[in-house]
C-alpha cells in the first residue's frame, strides 16, 4: 500500500513535471536546439522541485528536475529526471532517481486579460532506468497542463502546488522566451 500511494505521488510529480519541461524524440529534440528545418524554439522552461524536510512531507520526501523546448510548430520536448529520498534505511519508499524523454504539443491560452500562459495539450513520456524500466511509455492523449506565464518569468510555486511552504521544501519554475517578438 505505501509503494502503491508513493508511485502515485511519483505519477502526480512526474506529470507536473511533464507539464513543466514535455520532451520528444532524440533527433526531434537535437533538432530543435539548432532550430533547423523550421523548428524554431519559441520558448525553453525549466521546472525543479524538491522536499527534504520530513516534518512537512513526512516519509515522502521527494525532488524533480525538468527542461523543455516549446517549437513553433506546436511540439514540445523536453527532459525529466525525478527521485526519492528514504528517510531511514530500510524504509519502505523509493531511493533513487526515474529518468523520462517526453514528446508533445503544446498551445498558448489566455487566463486574463495580458495574461497568455502556455499549456501542454499531450504528451508521451517514455522512462529509462528507475522503478518503471527502461522502455516503458506513459501517452496521455489529452490533457491541460499549465507549464508558466509565455513570457520572461521566474514563479516559486510551493505553496501553490504543496498548499505549504518551509525550510526544504521549493518548486520553481522559469520561463526564457527565444525567437518570440
Amino acid at each position: 500500500m505505501v509503494l502503491l500511494r508513493r508511485v502515485r505521488v511519483f505519477g502526480l510529480i512526474a506529470a507536473l513535471v511533464a507539464v513543466l519541461a514535455i520532451g520528444g524524440a532524440a533527433p526531434a529534440a537535437a533538432d530543435g536546439y539548432g532550430n533547423g528545418h523550421g523548428n524554431v524554439q519559441l520558448y525553453q522552461a525549466t521546472a525543479s522541485a524538491n522536499c527534504d524536510n520530513v516534518s512537512l512531507c513526512g516519509a515522502n520526501l521527494f525532488g524533480f528536475w525538468a527542461w523543455a523546448v516549446f517549437n513553433a510548430d506546436g511540439t514540445v520536448q523536453g527532459e525529466v529526471t525525478n527521485c526519492g529520498h528514504l528517510t531511514k534505511a530500510g524504509a519502505p519508499g523509493l531511493a533513487g532517481a526515474q529518468h523520462f524523454h517526453i514528446d508533445g504539443h503544446w498551445t498558448i491560452v489566455n487566463f486574463g486579460p495580458n495574461n497568455p500562459w502556455i499549456v501542454i495539450t499531450d504528451e508521451v513520456d517514455t522512462a529509462s532506468g528507475g522503478f518503471l524500466g527502461t522502455g516503458t511509455v506513459v501517452d496521455i492523449p489529452s490533457e491541460f497542463v499549465p507549464v508558466g506565464p509565455a513570457a520572461k518569468s521566474h514563479l516559486s510555486l510551493a505553496q501553490m502546488f504543496f498548499g505549504f511552504t518551509g525550510p526544504g521544501v521549493t518548486f520553481n519554475v522559469t520561463v526564457t522566451p527565444m525567437h518570440t517578438s
